[in-house]
C-alpha cells in the first residue's frame, strides 16, 4: 500500500502552497520539534492592504530564540493580537466572504492559547476544513523522534515512523536534501503554480496568507488551492 507524506513547520497564517502540498498527500506531519528562529514564517506572514502588503508579525521574546518550537510562548501582552485582528478587519471587511469567517478569526485573537504552535495549528486546522482537505494530520512531537537527528535524517526518521512510501518536498528541498538517502522512499518535488483569484486593493499579488483567498473566494477556495499543482 502506498502512502505519500509531507512535512512542514507549523507556520503562522500559511500561504496557498502550504495547503496545496497537504492536498496532494495522505499524511501531513506538523514539524513542531525543531528550534525557533527569529522572524521567519513561523511567527509572521503577509496580507494585502490598501497600499500593497504588510507583515503580521508576532513579537516573540528573545529568550525563545533557538529553543524548541514546543517551548515558544506567545507574548504575555496581547496588544499584538489586537493589532493583527484590526489590520485583518480593515483590510478584508469589504471582501465578499469576510462575514462568513470573521467570527472564527476574531475569537482566535481574543482567546489566545499559551503557545505559538497552538495558535498556528488552530488556524491551520480551520483552513484545512474550509479548503476541504482531509489528509491525516500528525504532530512530530507525537512520534518519539531522536532529538539529535537533523535535516534529511530527521525527515527520513519521521517518514518511517508514519510508514510513508513517498515524500513530497517543496521545490526548495532540491537545495538541501541528500537525495541518495531516499533509497526506500520515493522522493517527489512540488511544481506549484500560484493561482490567480479575485482580490481587493488593485493588481493581483501572489504569495499572501491563505486567508486572502478565503475571504475573497469563500466556498470556491477549494478549487484554487487544489488546482495549483496543475497550473490552474
Amino acid at each position: 500500500m502506498t502512502k505519500k507524506a509531507a512535512i512542514h513547520q507549523v507556520n503562522y497564517h500559511p500561504w496557498l502552497g502550504f495547503f496545496n502540498k497537504i492536498s496532494q498527500v495522505d499524511c501531513f506531519v506538523l514539524l513542531d520539534t525543531v528550534d525557533y528562529s527569529k522572524n521567519n514564517i513561523i511567527n509572521r506572514n503577509k496580507i494585502k492592504v490598501t497600499n500593497g502588503t504588510t507583515y503580521l508579525t508576532i513579537p516573540i521574546e528573545h529568550e525563545f530564540f533557538r529553543k524548541p518550537l514546543l517551548e515558544v510562548l506567545l507574548p504575555k501582552k496581547s496588544d499584538w493580537a489586537k493589532k493583527h485582528w484590526k489590520t485583518i478587519e480593515l483590510s478584508y471587511s469589504k471582501a465578499d466572504f469576510f462575514d462568513s469567517y470573521n467570527d472564527f478569526f476574531r475569537d482566535v485573537y481574543k482567546n489566545l492559547p499559551e503557545k505559538l504552535v497552538e495558535l498556528n495549528e488552530n488556524i491551520i486546522r480551520f483552513l484545512l476544513k474550509e479548503f476541504k482537505i482531509d489528509a491525516e494530520i500528525i504532530k512530530a512531537s507525537e512520534l518519539d523522534i531522536d532529538p539529535e537527528l537533523k535535516k534529511t535524517d530527521l525527515l527520513l526518521e519521521i517518514l518511517r515512523k508514519v510508514n510513508a512510501t513517498s515524500y513530497l518536498s517543496g521545490s526548495g528541498g532540491k537545495g538541501y536534501l541528500e537525495e541518495g538517502k531516499f533509497a526506500d522512499i520515493k522522493l517527489e518535488y512540488m511544481n506549484f503554480k500560484h493561482p490567480v483569484y479575485k482580490q481587493l486593493h488593485g493588481d493581483f499579488i501572489e504569495g499572501l496568507a491563505a486567508i486572502d483567498l478565503l475571504f475573497n473566494e469563500g466556498n470556491s477556495s477549494e478549487k484554487f488551492v487544489k488546482g495549483g499543482n496543475n497550473g490552474m
